[in-house]
């Protein structure tokens, strides 16, 4: 991803939109197999990206609605992150009060 060129990106968008989304699909398609082991995740997280930009109905909205969706995975994260802070700071207890016991 380091050697993304978004000049050349939106240069073949905005000269051939039918050329971009076949070397978009590709390009993803490569990303996608690249990563075996969640393969099936991320094509399930780029269909739910593709269809809220279809249904969206233009790019700001799509780009409010993406930034949405990851804001709600943000926060279920750290919601679960809480937790696991909890759950360790328990353990962390029993541990000490064991050793105390010995």
């Amino acid at each position: 991803m380091g050697d993304f060129d978004f000049d050349y990106w939106k240069l073949l968008a905005e000269r051939d939109p039918v050329a971009y989304f076949a070397a978009r699909d590709m390009t993803l398609r490569q990303f996608i197999a690249s990563h075996p082991g969640q393969a099936v995740m991320l094509t399930e997280l780029q269909a739910r990206i593709d269809s809220t930009r279809v249904l969206a109905g233009g790019p700001t909205q799509a780009c409010r609605e993406l930034l949405g969706q990851m804001q709600d995975q943000l926060m279920l994260l750290s919601f679960k992150l809480a937790e696991l802070q909890r759950e360790t700071c328990a353990v962390q207890e029993i541990i000490g009060a064991k050793a105390i016991a010995r």
